[in-house]
């Protein structure tokens, strides 16, 4: 079935799924703090976008789609950047409620590097879809 893509063309597939996976696991992970924190919210939108975006370049496989994807690739790295503060930033322990006990002993298992997977889906699809690689010609 993938015989007849090319190599650059498998590995934005490779990212699509990576995004989708990553979709998957920020919803499962995310699910007790979607309601009290909006920066939550960020990789499971971002995540659904890249989603798009690189089925989209997949599918269609031109210039303007491919660049598209890029600029997306080059913006999951400052989502990576902005995740891995949040992860590791220090919450006021001043404002703890008894509501939001629950909710800060979640906040205590915060893997670290979590929102390094977004930099990781970056470099792989960056190193797919440079120029110096192309082993298929790219529709304008």
């Amino acid at each position: 079935m993938f015989i007849k893509y090319s190599l650059n063309r498998l590995i934005v597939a490779v990212v699509a799924g990576g995004f989708l996976f990553l979709l998957a696991d920020m919803i499962l992970e995310h699910w007790d703090i979607l309601k009290t924190e909006a920066m939550s919210w960020v990789p499971i939108v971002f995540s659904t976008f890249g989603l798009i975006v690189s089925t989209y370049a997949f599918v269609q496989w031109k210039e303007k789609a491919i660049r598209l994807l890029q600029v997306t690739l080059l913006v999951s790295f400052i989502v990576a950047g902005v995740g891995l503060y949040f992860h590791i930033a220090k919450d006021d322990d001043d404002k703890v409620t008894t509501e939001q006990t629950a909710v800060t002993e979640k906040e205590k298992d915060k893997p670290i590097l979590a929102p390094l997977a977004f930099a990781g889906i970056a470099i792989i699809g960056l190193l797919g879809t440079m120029r110096k690689w192309q082993s298929e010609v790219v529709q304008k």
